[in-house]
């Protein structure tokens, strides 16, 4: 195996607050959280550093149109115009306000506040990119949601499972999503792959990421939910398999969990431990080269499964014939 580049190292940062997901990370105050993270990326930026990432959901709920104008998302911005070479790459918990002429899509959710006037509204989960100098923010929308908690497969038959689903925090509305896969391009011209959490499980879903441009893959998650179990080093894993399948590396960023870097054949380097508060500073090597698993996806799985269908009907005809025989 040798490993290929086409613009030479890149040295990406990754940040892990560490913020316990089910009692700590939505009750402590966003600036008190704001701190540690700047802390934590202070520790390791240096100015070779091209890219800062932050986990899934740092910060949020954040209107889509006031990013990088709010209290909150301003001082990121001011943090990356401090640095002129640096960008960040962060997980937001973000929503869109509609217009009342504005066409709905089928995640709305709404809200009576008076007789007559009706909010309407679309939540993220979200990928953000803050660049030195730019007043617009791109937005990633996580399209690959986690059953149950962001959102509730075929709710049309499921409608009177909803008071149970909004008690534990889920949706039936579920949360907004893009037709297709997206990345963040930085002043080098190099594509990352904007992958939130439950996006990274997913093979052949994966390869749009390719498709669309990325060169590096940014996986940002929150691993924290399944406590200091098997399940958030699975979740690791499977990164390994991404890398494999498109010879991309990758840069992970866990609130908690595991963070890390990833080689190009999968690799894991540099992870850090659970429930650590830690930034972690790195090098991949991006790459464009088009895979033959990105071009053809699941091939493999495919020609089984029509393997599989054919030797059931040849063994059912057979079966048939031989009876039919015997009969005679």
């Amino acid at each position: 195996f040798e490993s290929h580049t086409t613009t030479g190292p890149t040295e990406i940062v990754v940040v892990q607050p560490n913020f316990e997901p089910h009692y700590e990370k939505f009750n402590v105050p966003d600036d008190r959280q704001l701190e540690r993270f700047l802390h934590l990326a202070d520790s390791a930026v240096t100015p070779q550093t091209r890219v800062l990432v932050f986990p899934e959901t740092s910060f949020g709920p954040l209107r889509d149109r006031e990013l990088g104008k709010d209290r909150l998302t301003r001082k990121l911005q001011q943090y990356v115009d401090q640095h002129p070479q640096l960008e960040l790459i962060a997980g937001l918990s973000v929503y869109h306000l509609f217009a009342n002429d504005e066409p709905r899509t089928p995640y709305v959710r709404s809200r009576v506040r008076t007789p007559g006037d009706t909010l309407f509204w679309e939540s993220y989960n979200a990928a953000v990119q803050f660049v030195p100098g730019r007043d617009t923010v791109p937005i990633y929308r996580k399209s690959k949601l986690v059953p149950g908690a962001e959102f509730l497969p075929y709710r049309r038959i499921f409608f009177f499972l909803e008071p149970l689903v909004n008690k534990l925090d889920g949706s039936i509305a579920g949360l907004g999503v893009q037709p297709s896969r997206s990345v963040f391009t930085d002043a080098n011209g190099i594509g990352y792959a904007p992958v939130i959490c439950y996006e990274s499980v997913f093979g052949e879903y994966h390869t749009g990421y390719i498709r669309a441009g990325a060169q590096v893959g940014l996986i940002m998650t929150n691993d924290g939910w399944w406590d200091n179990t098997a399940g958030h080093k699975q979740h690791l894993r499977y990164a390994s398999l991404r890398a494999i399948e498109t010879r991309r590396p990758f840069a992970r960023a866990a609130n908690t969990g595991i963070s890390a870097f990833i080689d190009q054949r999968g690799d894991i380097h540099q992870p850090t431990a659970y429930d650590e508060a830690v930034a972690v500073r790195g090098t991949v090597l991006p790459n464009d080269r088009i895979t033959f698993y990105v071009r053809w996806g699941d091939l493999i799985g495919r020609l089984a499964l029509f393997t599989a269908i054919v030797l059931l009907l040849n063994n059912f005809v057979k079966g048939r014939l031989r009876k039919g025989g015997a009969s005679e």
